[in-house]
């Protein structure tokens, strides 16, 4: 049985370099360690040749080792999307010009999401559809909140616009979080790579992620574009946890929603390990979203993981809900096929 997994990341050296040099703004002393951290982390990815900058026989290896068919790629750290202005622009164009490099070169094995610079969401709209109808990607990926603002903003409106006339959904991806929230919350007594892990793949990024999933829907965005889909990560970054009690204390009559919170959660979500590969969080989105929203991932390389077939299909599933999360949900999702 095929193996479709939708959030696997690439870097290139070559934008990264490009990034670097436009990303120069002062740094506080949290910020300066924190990057120091990922920085040192990063150039042994990107640097020596590491499996996210290859996009050829390195990677297809590790797929056919651990049994996945398809990789649906998107950029990684450094993403243009963090960019300000025109060179964010430029940045994003030749990310997703590379990627589809790529995929034109291994046609049955990669499909590409884009990069989008969402300072100009009227550029972002329209690398959207340039990508989606020349190129043939699936899609795009948001890098979490934009220079510490949250895409809920209305001026970011034109992305979710396009998206959801293009048909193809946004993922929705954890990102750095707000420089006061890592002093406040993650600075301690304790050395700056445990600030930096605790505010970031530890869990910081993921609680960030969940509250820009939770402000989405608070903004009526689902309302303004109700076939608006999207992808969350990580068995959704923590909100299935809190499902019914957003709704209890969340009602319609408070937030003036056309539905209330776990309509939207059922509705205009699809959730995806990202690598965790954990029954407890698996069986809650089975319960209470059911196997037609739930598409399979990895997260490569940032998790490495050789089972990503054999933990999926000794789950227990039924054949029919196992096909669903295997390939069929991913292929109705993002037009493969």
């Amino acid at each position: 049985m095929k193996l479709i997994t939708v959030e696997e990341h690439y870097m290139s050296k070559t934008i990264n370099d490009q990034y670097q040099a436009l990303n120069q703004a002062d740094l506080s002393p949290e910020q300066a360690a924190k990057a120091s951290f990922v920085s040192n982390y990063l150039d042994r990815m990107v640097e020596t040749g590491g499996p996210i900058v290859d996009l050829d026989q390195k990677r297809l290896a590790y797929m056919d080792q651990s049994g996945v068919s398809v990789q649906i790629l998107s950029y990684g750290n450094n993403s243009p999307m963090d960019l300000k202005g025109e060179a964010a622009v430029d940045l994003a164009q030749q990310a997703n010009d590379n990627l589809f490099e790529a995929c034109q070169k291994h046609p049955d094995r990669f499909y590409g999401l884009a990069c989008l610079p969402v300072d100009r969401p009227q550029a972002a709209a329209a690398e959207l559809e340039r990508t989606v109808n020349e190129l043939g990607f699936k899609g795009a990926l948001l890098q979490g909140t934009f220079q510490e603002e949250f895409l809920d903003a209305k001026r970011y409106d034109p992305i979710f616009a396009k998206a959801e006339a293009l048909g193809v959904p946004l993922q929705i991806h954890p990102g750095e979080i707000k420089q006061d929230v890592l002093t406040a919350y993650y600075k301690g007594d304790w050395s700056d790579q445990v600030m930096t892990v605790l505010s970031g793949h530890g869990m910081g990024w993921h609680y960030e992620a969940g509250v820009h999933m939770l402000r989405l829907i608070l903004s009526g965005i689902f309302d303004r574009y109700p076939k608006l889909q999207l992808v969350a990560g990580h068995w959704g970054e923590g909100l299935p946890y809190f499902l019914e009690r957003l709704d209890e204390n969340l009602p319609v009559d408070l937030t003036h929603l056309d539905h209330n919170i776990a309509y939207y959660l059922k509705h205009n979500f699809y959730y995806t390990p990202s690598g965790m590969f954990y029954d407890g969080p698996f069986k809650l989105c089975l319960d209470y979203f059911g196997p037609e929203r739930i598409v399979w991932s990895v997260d490569y390389p940032y998790v490495i993981r050789d089972n990503a077939w054999d933990y999926l299909a000794n789950f227990g599933l039924a054949q029919e809900d196992l096909e669903a999360i295997a390939y069929a949900n991913a292929e109705k999702l993002y037009g493969i096929g």
